[in-house]
């Protein structure tokens, strides 16, 4: 016969359950929050976190305590070219790219015509 000895605690569930909702649910978080997770206090916080329920919950729910805390410093991430210096933006000259007409983008302007990048010898 079964036993339910297996079973975490009903606390134990929940907290798992709103750690998998907000691992599925990570990009919608606001960005106040990604930035604070991606300041030196937001991890360290975040660290201790992690280390206080791998030690009080176990590994599995730290790991997935791990895992919603990458995700959400992930989408602190900004895409695109970092300039690097003052932007000055650049009126729009011919015709517009084959990408922009396939995605349907109208841009108005563009902030700068040239990328700087960097190669190591």
């Amino acid at each position: 016969m079964y036993t339910f000895a297996k079973i975490d605690s009903p606390g134990k569930l929940l907290y798992g359950f709103i750690i998998i909702l907000i691992i599925v649910y990570s990009s919608v978080i606001p960005s106040q929050y990604k930035v604070f997770a991606d300041s030196i206090l937001g991890r360290v916080f975040g660290i201790a976190t992690i280390y206080g329920v791998i030690k009080g919950l176990g590994w599995i729910y730290g790991l997935l305590t791990a895992m919603a805390f990458l995700l959400i410093l992930m989408g602190a991430r900004t895409e695109g070219f970092d300039g690097g210096g003052s932007v000055s933006q650049k009126k729009i000259v011919g015709d517009r790219w084959f990408v922009e007409k396939v995605l349907g983008e109208d841009p108005t302007s563009i902030a700068t015509d040239r990328v700087t990048t960097a190669i190591e010898t």
